[in-house]
Formats: structure tokens, sequence, C-alpha cells
């Protein structure tokens, strides 16, 4: 006589309903697809304000700034890196929220305003700080997952095909200005 299989409840292990892996199969892909995207216009950004950050780099107020960021701790650096990203983040709704009540240049200006500003803060506050950031097991675990993460992102077809992209227009641009500028 054979025995009866035994229930998830039984064994201690519970399958999640029918709904919610429909759920997670459904989002997954849209999720990745979202996050993608951020981290693109990230790096779309962070590449066109690279002037803006070495000549921020250069300024003595900034300088210090570092130096002072240098003098602490591991976990007061995060605290403050964190900062810039708590008042920032919640722009990009805020802005999102103008747009669609009719309001789109300054929902525009909102968000890209915030992300410019979020990315040059967080840019300099992390790579003032990072050897000191890693000496955080879990966070030097969670940078290497994200690392690794854009590696594998950087390798897909579809972004160094962007990438190609932006080089051919910011090639393109230079050149239009250099012609402009030769006009008498």
């Amino acid at each position: 006589m054979r025995s009866p299989p035994v229930q998830p409840e039984e064994s201690g292990a519970t399958r999640p309903p029918a709904h919610h892996r429909w759920l997670r199969r459904t989002l997954s892909p849209l999720v990745s697809v979202a996050a993608i995207l951020y981290f693109l216009i990230d790096a779309v950004l962070l590449a066109a304000i690279r002037p803006l950050l070495v000549w921020l780099s250069r300024q003595p107020l900034v300088i210090r700034v570092e130096h002072w960021v240098g003098s602490l701790g591991p976990y007061p650096t995060l605290a403050l890196l964190l900062v810039p990203l708590a008042m920032l983040e919640p722009a990009k709704p805020l802005g999102i929220y103008l747009m669609a009540i009719g309001h789109p240049l300054g929902g525009v200006l909102l968000i890209g305003g915030a992300e410019l500003l979020k990315l040059v803060t967080i840019e300099r506050l992390f790579r003032t700080s990072r050897s000191k950031l890693l000496t955080i097991p879990w966070f030097a675990w969670g940078y290497g997952v994200v690392v690794r993460w854009l590696a594998r992102i950087r390798a897909l077809p579809a972004w160094r095909a962007v990438v190609r992209a932006y080089a051919r227009v910011k090639d393109a641009a230079r050149r239009l200005l250099r012609h402009a500028r030769e006009l008498p």
C-alpha cells in the first residue's frame, strides 16, 4: 500500500499561491527592464556631467568636504551617503505627479534637477569613500553583486549598441561645436 503524498504544509515548506508565482514571473522581467533603463539613464547622465565633476573636484570647498569625509568612519560615511539619496529620490514621484496634472516641463525639470544633484553628490561622496565603505562586509557583498550585474548588462549587445550610438552623437556634437567656433 502506498503512503499518501506529503502536503507542503506537512513537510514544512510552503509554496506560494499560483497568483503570486504568476505575478513574480510577470513582474520580474518588467522590473529588470526598468532597472536597466534606470542604470542606462544614470550612466548617460554621468558621462554627460563628467566635465562638471572634474571642475568640482578642483574647488576648495569640495576639497575640504572630501578631507572631512575622509576623516569619518565607515558607518558615518555610509549614513552621509544615504542623506542625498533620501532627500532627492522622492523628487522623482513628485515630478511624475507634476507631469500627470499638466505641468510636464516642471515635472521634467524637477526630476532632471534632482537626478543631476543626486548623481553629482553621491558620485563625489562615493569616489571619496569607496575603500572605507568596502570595509563594511554587507556593503562589500552588495557592491560586488551590483558590479557583477552591471558588468553583465554592459556585455549585452543592446548596451554596446547604445554606447556606440552615444559615442557617435558625442563625436558629431564635438564636430558641430568645432565648426561653429570656426565661423567668422
